[in-house]
């Protein structure tokens, strides 16, 4: 009887170890099959990287909810996904190239802002640093360098990354993959870089999967009870990047009432800002505008090229409306449709209005910019030669420009910032607009000759606009430094400008030969390029330069290379003749012997004739 106890108890323990030992089995297997699933922790070792030890802490809390992350970084794209959705994926590869960046809700993991900084070429460090400022602190913050991402990543940004917990920031070189997830407030949730073996290759693609804690921590600042801060707790449980606005303390304001204009001439008159996807930057122009004494929201439209929820989320929140459509075309084919989707809108919109007033998501305005347009308005009544009135001035450098009161007049249609009327848009321009199929400039259409006729446009010596957007179809941030930073915006808010009357086609004339009649010609033995060209002595000031005929500007566009102004084609001149300040004195600058004023020209003189470097 105690043999058969014994026996019996013994298969017991066997039975026991064999459900143990099948036990430990599903555990090993479920725990292989976990690494093999959340397989960034085996990803991060090999290159000397590990995961935060807060993330593999939190990880395993099961009382905590967790937000999936899957981030791709290579040589053709970026990619993001959160919670198994697609929150970015890079485009074409020439839209690729750089660090992407999607700032996540700490606590629910959706997307508030996506950009893509292109750190190949100079000036986006800043940008890019910048944007990361701006970003409320805890949230979460998703790198991805697709293509090349280094070569403009300086020690402002590489210590900016590194401030957030990267530990490859500081090495990461030519070409290198990388992924990073972290918290703004340094919490790293993990980190991984495909180093490139050489100048032509790419580092390894790298793909990391995380399961980031999500956050207990308050997602709403105590703002008092009004309509205005209703509006901003429903933007900014939406979106970031806009930097004080949704501070809990003294946060921006958006309950901006400018004061009037009066008198004013252009009270009925609406204004258009053509938008596209670039929410921040229609954020700092309604800003600027609804600060600008005549500003009437009741007549501002935010025109968005595409069905974009943040632009129109952002034109909501400023208290304007909106107008969205379906694009057409591509690149600049696709913004030449867009111009004429809206200015068709608009004048539909506003039957009355004689005139709009267009301005881009990219622009600050002047104090005095309606002011400027309510005492120029009037000319397109009285002149038929004019074409447009532009707030902006080609050639106004901070070196090149002096009276805020002074006008001019000029064959280029130079837009950004202009006044159209509704007869040449209606009888002339709408007609005859580019077609989806051809990909043209709209602006540079409309300063053909064909469409023209002649005309011309009427501008300020300091321009009423400022063109700060650095990244878009046609610019970026070394283009924008090179041609647009040094560009100067008028600051003083009640200027009366100089006499308009004279702006009229006839008066102006006599205009020019008056100063032409006072101008002193330069030493033209003196090289354009020394600071001796144009003397510093007061005085107006001619020059001469070689142009044979209508298509002849290469001794314009050297000469406008050594005055360090905008120097890819011709802008900004009247009947073959330049103005603009040098030294604080006026200079004009003739083109012989296509312009009529050549006749001013001293018998003796010849016009200074320069070449473009031929190229090695």
């Amino acid at each position: 009887m105690a043999f058969w106890r014994v026996g019996r108890l013994r298969r017991c323990y066997k039975t026991v170890a064999i459900l143990a030992l099948l036990i430990m089995a599903a555990c090993n297997i479920l725990y292989i099959y976990d690494l093999i699933h959340h397989h960034d922790i085996l990803q991060l070792k090999p290159n000397g990287l590990d995961v935060h030890p807060l993330h593999k802490t939190r990880s395993k809390d099961s009382t905590r909810k967790t937000i999936k992350i899957k981030v791709f970084s290579g040589k053709e794209k970026a990619e993001i996904y959160v919670n198994d959705k697609e929150v970015h994926v890079s485009e074409e590869q020439t839209r690729a190239r750089g660090i992407h960046v999607a700032v996540l809700n700490q606590a629910t993991g959706e997307a508030m802002a996506v950009r893509v900084f292109d750190t190949y070429l100079p000036g986006n460090e800043e940008t890019l640093v910048s944007f990361l400022d701006s970003v409320m602190d805890e949230r979460i913050l998703c790198f991805v360098i697709a293509d090349e991402g280094t070569f403009f990543l300086k020690d402002v940004g590489r210590s900016y990354l590194e401030a957030l917990g990267s530990k490859a920031s500081s090495t990461l070189h030519w070409r290198d993959t990388w992924v990073f997830v972290a918290a703004k407030v340094g919490v790293v949730y993990g980190e991984d870089v495909g180093k490139a073996i050489d100048l032509q290759h790419w580092g390894q693609n790298l793909q990391m999967t995380l399961l980031v804690p999500s956050s207990e921590s308050s997602l709403s600042c105590d703002w008092p009870d009004t309509a205005e801060n209703e509006k901003r707790k429903t933007f900014c449980s939406l979106y970031d990047g806009y930097g004080s606005l949704c501070a809990c303390d003294n946060p921006l304001s958006i309950d901006l009432t400018p004061p009037p204009l009066s008198p004013s001439n252009i009270a009925d008159i609406p204004v258009v800002v053509m938008a596209s996807n670039r929410a921040e930057y229609l954020f700092r122009m309604l800003q600027t505008l609804l600060r600008t004494r005549g500003a009437n929201r009741e007549l501002i439209v935010v025109a968005i090229d595409g069905y974009y929820k943040e632009p129109e989320a952002v034109a909501k929140l400023m208290g304007v409306a909106s107008f969205q459509h379906e694009p057409k075309s591509q690149r600049n084919g696709r913004i030449a449709q867009h111009y004429k989707a809206s200015l068709t809108n608009m004048f539909d919109t506003f039957p009355s209005a004689k005139y709009v007033i267009v301005l881009e998501e990219d622009l600050e305005i002047s104090p005095d910019f309606f002011s400027y347009f309510s005492q120029t308005v009037h000319l397109m009544e009285e002149d038929s030669s004019l074409y447009c009135i532009s707030a902006w001035n080609d050639q106004g450098y901070k070196h090149t420009t002096h009276d805020p009161g002074l006008l001019y007049r000029v064959d280029t249609m130079p837009g950004l910032g202009w006044l159209l009327g509704r007869k040449l848009y209606k009888e002339e321009l709408e007609p005859k607009w580019p077609t989806p199929d051809k990909l043209w400039d709209w602006d540079m259409w409309m300063r053909t000759d064909y469409m023209r006729k002649g005309r011309e446009c009427v501008i300020p010596d300091i321009s009423r606009t400022f063109h700060f957007g650095k990244s878009g179809t046609n610019m970026n941030p070394y283009f924008h430094d090179r041609y647009f930073k040094n560009h100067i915006l008028n600051q003083i808010p009640d200027v009366v400008m100089k006499d308009t009357d004279k702006m009229v086609q006839e008066k102006y004339e006599i205009v020019i030969e008056n100063l032409l009649q006072k101008a002193v010609p330069v030493d033209h033995s003196v090289p354009t390029t020394s600071d001796a060209f144009i003397p510093s002595a007061e005085g107006i000031y001619v020059v001469y330069i070689a142009k044979e005929n209508a298509a002849d500007w290469e001794s314009w566009i050297v000469l406008a290379s050594h005055f360090k102004i905008w120097d890819l084609d011709a802008r900004g001149f009247h009947k073959g003749l330049w103005r603009l300040w040098i030294n604080n004195n006026q200079v004009l600058i003739v083109g012989c012997p296509f312009s009529k004023y050549c006749s001013f020209k001293p018998q003796d003189l010849t016009p200074i004739k320069l070449e473009k470097p031929k190229k090695q």
